[in-house]
């Protein structure tokens, strides 16, 4: 009779079949799980849009003390995979002097990453639209320079344009204005800035490279997730941007809200009172917010608010939704998928109802 040896734990053989063990069954579950993503992905990729295609470095900003941040002045970066070259002073637009020619009527145009034109090119932006409608409809030339700049909220705009903008004496100047401008100016301008000089991301997104970030945004499927999950939080721990966001469509009174209306207000007074002395003209354009066009918020008081205070202060005041709802076929249809802001149609749009109302403008001028 034949005794059965129980191999022991200590036996390097033993040893080597359950370290064989352990990493067969690794490799068996990571294959499981790849196989899985690529399943959902392939299922992802005939449901919903592709993603956007990325290139870094984005956009690059120093630190400003008034500001917080600026544009870096002679950068070639990109907005998603469209290029971004600032001209010397931050802008992205070309070289202009400060003075301009005689003959030409010069408009600036203020606002955030609507007006730079983030994810489109920069030909595309309204800005730079705006510029090619006006040249050779009359005996004028037109330089309309774009100064938007990411992040930027009202206050920002206007005292860039009271600090700077002013010495390029524009005879207009145009202010490009979405919801998220209504906030009130921290009692501390602190900047917001990676180490990299981009701005910084937030939540976990944070503490990953740029570059990182921007391979998993490549997958639509963790797009989707993404989407699922921040809806799902927003229901039961809704960030300040989601609360925002919800005053605003749903006409709520919230503090936050009241009190970036004083300060839009105060910050637009400013430029009338600036006027008086720089002799240019003002105009608001305010774009729709795009949960305005995909539901019916009839309690909003976004447009209607902002109007109030233009009528006020005698400001001329262009309100896109009409136009917008009109064009309006489904997301796509204006704005960039998986990221919001307005098309190259969507700035068209917008170029064409400025030079409508600038029309008018000028000829009483």
């Amino acid at each position: 009779m034949h005794s059965t040896s129980i191999p022991s734990p200590q036996d390097p053989a033993f040893a080597l079949r359950k370290r064989k063990t352990l990493i067969g069954n690794l490799v068996l579950s990571m294959g499981s799980v790849l196989i899985m993503l690529a399943l959902a992905e392939g299922i992802s990729s005939l449901m919903i849009p592709a993603p956007i295609t990325w290139r870094d470095p984005q956009e690059i900003y120093n630190h400003d003390p008034l500001l917080g941040h600026a544009l870096a002045p002679g950068q070639n970066s990109f907005t998603h995979s469209f290029p971004v070259v600032t001209n010397s002073y931050g802008f992205r637009d070309r070289e202009y002097p400060l003075i301009p020619q005689a003959g030409t009527v010069r408009i600036l145009c203020l606002g955030d990453s609507l007006t730079f034109g983030d994810g489109v090119a920069v030909e595309d932006t309204y800005p730079k639209q705006l510029e090619t409608m006006l040249n050779g409809r009359d005996k004028h030339k037109y330089e309309v320079i774009n100064t938007g700049v990411p992040s930027y909220d009202t206050w920002q705009e206007v005292t860039f344009f009271k600090t700077k903008g002013v010495q390029f004496e524009p005879r207009i100047v145009v202010l490009g204005f979405y919801g998220n401008d209504i906030v009130p100016r921290p009692a501390v301008i602190k900047t917001s800035l990676s180490g990299e000089g981009t701005l910084r991301r937030k939540g976990f997104g944070g503490f990953l490279p740029d570059g990182m970030v921007h391979i998993l945004k490549g997958s639509r499927f963790l797009l989707l997730l993404k989407d699922r999950v921040g809806k799902l939080v927003d229901s039961t721990k809704p960030s300040s941007e989601h609360l925002h966001q919800q005053a605003l469509l749903d006409g709520l009174p919230d503090e936050f809200v009241e009190q970036g209306w004083q300060e839009v207000e105060a910050s637009l007074l400013q430029m009338v009172e600036l006027q008086k002395t720089r002799e240019f003209r003002f105009l608001i354009v305010t774009f729709p917010m795009a949960e305005q066009l995909l539901h019916e918020h009839p309690q909003a008081q976004y447009q209607a608010r902002l109007k109030s205070i233009a009528d006020k202060l005698d400001i001329p005041f262009i309100d896109l939704k009409p136009v917008f709802q009109r064009e309006f076929r489904d997301f796509g249809s204006l704005f960039i998928e998986w990221d919001g802001h307005p098309n190259p149609k969507a700035h068209r749009l917008a170029a064409a109802e400025i030079a409508r109302v600038l029309g008018s403008m000028i000829k009483t001028e």
